[in-house]
């Protein structure tokens, strides 16, 4: 059973830190996931945070082929609109998005995704 990620739904938290990662090549993605996998939110006695997590779906099928949902695909060509709009596919590997109730905490967590 799929299950999603309860730090969209939060509601309340007034501070958000949206971070895009591009893997270098050749980069471990299995060492990318477990790096995620092991972030932590600071020991405070108010307050927490919530984490969104995504990563480009061929990456994620890369680590877990049998867990990727079928028919998902990143975005890889730009989106065309009515009168020849067009919106350029700007995909990152990964995409880590922190919300808090206050900015130094959101900060916090920022530091320790990049570090």
């Amino acid at each position: 059973m799929l299950t999603g990620q309860t730090g969209i739904f939060a509601l309340g938290d007034a501070s958000h830190g949206f971070f895009e990662f591009a893997l270098r090549p050749g980069a471990d993605v299995g060492a990318l996931v477990k790096a995620v996998a092991d972030l932590r939110p600071p020991h405070t006695t108010v307050g927490g945070v919530n984490l969104v997590v995504g990563l480009r779906p061929d990456l994620w099928r890369t680590v877990a082929p049998d867990d990727a949902p079928s028919g998902v695909h990143g975005f890889e060509t730009e989106l065309r609109g009515a009168g020849g709009y067009t919106m350029p596919a700007t995909q990152a590997d990964l995409f880590v998005w922190f919300a808090a109730a206050a900015y130094d905490i959101v900060f916090d967590m920022g530091v320790a995704a990049v570090a």
